[in-house]
């Protein structure tokens, strides 16, 4: 047994042997190969030709070998030097499988140099763009954030103005709605006041008037048999009158007419037209007088009574101060004198001009006393030419017209007609027609 075991074991040792002569062999070939740049027969095989390189006369390349065992996954790598570019060719076809391709030159030193200082400065440039570019995004990102904030606070900002002017649109009708019904309500106070005002005004003028009638009735017998006989020359001069009255009339009219077309040719002609409108009305109506009324339809109330009440009434008008009491004081002298609704709201308008109005009615109040006081007996044809002369001076639209020719008018036809002692109806409001 035991030598058997020897036995076995000088066989394993000289096959060991065996092994590691062989392995010393292919040792030497392999330094040997390694060691010789040129390439003979006894170099490896290729696998790749890696890189190529020129020096002087002489090609580098560097390779790596083909493995001679399969399952053998190491590389080697050597460099071999060739003369020309058929031998590596030729060294490159005994390469098993596809053909080799053979790699282009690689740069020298200088040259990789030369190409790394100018990456190096392409480098930069595309640093330096590019630091450029980011500074330029930044900024422009920077102006579209606030672009971007502004309109955002732009539209909330018109949003609140959109909201806010629907709330003011709203109070605004809501305010409208009450005001149109605040002046509603008001013109129905003011239309009721001056309604209840006026009802009280008509109540007075007829308690007046109902006075005036029964003093007139009461004298009526006395003043008929005195003024029987002046009933002619009574009518001659106011025929007279009347056609005198009349030209004066057709007169103002022309005279209206021309101030219409001047007032045409200026800026006021609305205003200037309706005044005008309303001065040809009144004197139309004056003028439109029935054929059938004379001084036969007068009435003779009580001449002394009245012309002294008016006296007095005129001179308190004159003597006071206060715009209330003279307003008061209007109203009864345009009842006495018997002044129509459209003449009494004619001088009610022309109140507002009030320094030619003044000089109007203080110079009409001298006159009224003048003649009142003059007359011992003063007649109802005076009474009624008094009407008249009043009524033309504050219609009158012409100051010089009605200073001038008013007193001579007045007092030339007192001095005809000799203070008679017939005195006109209070119901008679137009210029008598000649019958």
């Amino acid at each position: 047994m035991a030598k058997r075991s020897i036995d076995n074991s000088k066989q394993e040792l000289v096959e060991k042997d065996r092994v590691i002569q062989k392995l010393h062999k292919e040792l030497s070939q392999s330094q040997q190969a390694t060691q010789s740049w040129f390439v003979n027969t006894s170099t490896r095989d290729p696998k790749k030709l890696l890189l190529k390189v020129a020096h002087g006369n002489v090609l580098w390349c560097f390779v790596e070998y083909a493995n001679e065992n399969e399952l053998d996954d190491s590389k080697e790598f050597a460099w071999h030097c060739f003369h020309s570019e058929k031998e590596i060719q030729e060294y490159a076809n005994r390469a098993s499988g596809e053909p080799l391709t053979l790699p282009d030159f690689s740069m020298t030193p200088s040259e990789v140099d030369c190409v790394k200082r100018s990456l190096k400065v392409e480098i930069d440039r595309v640093q330096e763009e590019f630091r450029r570019y980011r500074v330029r995004s930044e900024i422009t990102r920077k102006q579209k954030d606030a672009e971007i904030r502004k309109i955002s606070a732009n539209a909330i900002t018109k949003q609140t103005e959109k909201i806010s002017e629907t709330d003011l649109l709203g109070e605004l009708q809501s305010s409208k709605a009450q005001v149109r019904w605040l002046t509603k309500a008001q013109a129905e106070a003011e239309e009721r006041v001056i309604y209840e005002q006026s009802l009280l005004e008509k109540q007075e003028l007829k308690k007046k008037l109902k006075e005036l009638r029964q003093v007139a009735n009461g004298t009526l017998g006395k003043a008929s048999e005195n003024g029987n006989g002046d009933l002619q020359s009574l009518r001659q001069e106011f025929a007279e009158y009347r056609k005198s009255a009349l030209n004066a009339v057709d007169q103002k009219d022309k005279e209206l007419n021309s101030m219409q077309a001047q007032y045409r040719e200026g800026g006021d002609e609305s205003r200037s037209v309706s005044r005008i409108n309303s001065f040809k009305e009144t004197r139309a109506r004056r003028t439109s007088m029935e054929s059938n009324s004379s001084l036969s339809g007068f009435d003779t109330p009580n001449t002394m009574k009245t012309n002294e009440y008016l006296k007095n009434i005129v001179y308190k008008y004159m003597s006071s101060s206060q715009n209330e009491a003279k307003g008061h004081m209007e109203k009864a002298i345009a009842t006495i004198l018997n002044f129509t609704p459209a003449e009494i709201a004619s001088i009610q308008v022309r109140h507002r001009m009030n320094w030619i109005l003044g000089i109007r009615v203080q110079f009409l109040c001298l006159i009224a006393i003048r003649l009142v006081s003059s007359a011992g007996k003063a007649s109802t044809t005076g009474t009624a030419g008094l009407v008249l002369v009043t009524l033309k001076c504050i219609c009158c639209n012409d100051l010089v017209t009605c200073g001038t020719s008013g007193p001579a008018v007045a007092f030339e036809y007192f001095v005809q007609i000799n203070y008679s002692s017939a005195l006109c109806s209070s119901r008679r409001r137009r210029i008598p027609s000649e019958s």
